[in-house]
């Protein structure tokens, strides 16, 4: 099921999710930009190219470098072993 009919049958549920993302996401001891490379590198752990691409180009807007998304995937590759490479062209789609 995608979010988007999610939300039409359990509309108070996506909401709540979003108000969870919204509070997780702002400026606090690690800034909103640290937070979308960390989520950048859990997406490539979590293989999840949609989660990728948002995080990924949020980071860019909020003034991450090319060279800290990459960075940020190293870390993950580096934790969860070759699997994670596959993601690697997705990444140099998005820091294109």
């Amino acid at each position: 099921m995608s979010l988007d009919e999610l939300a039409k049958h359990e509309p108070s549920a996506v909401n709540a999710l979003y108000r969870y993302k919204h509070e997780i996401f702002k400026d606090g001891a690690l800034s909103v930009k640290e937070k979308e490379l960390i989520a950048v590198a859990l997406s490539c752990v979590m293989k999840c190219e949609a989660c990728l691409d948002v995080h990924a180009k949020e980071a860019l807007k909020r003034g991450a470098t090319k060279e800290q998304l990459r960075e940020a995937m190293m870390v993950a590759l580096y934790l969860t072993g070759p699997a994670a490479f596959v993601w690697s062209p997705v990444i140099d789609d998005l820091i294109k």
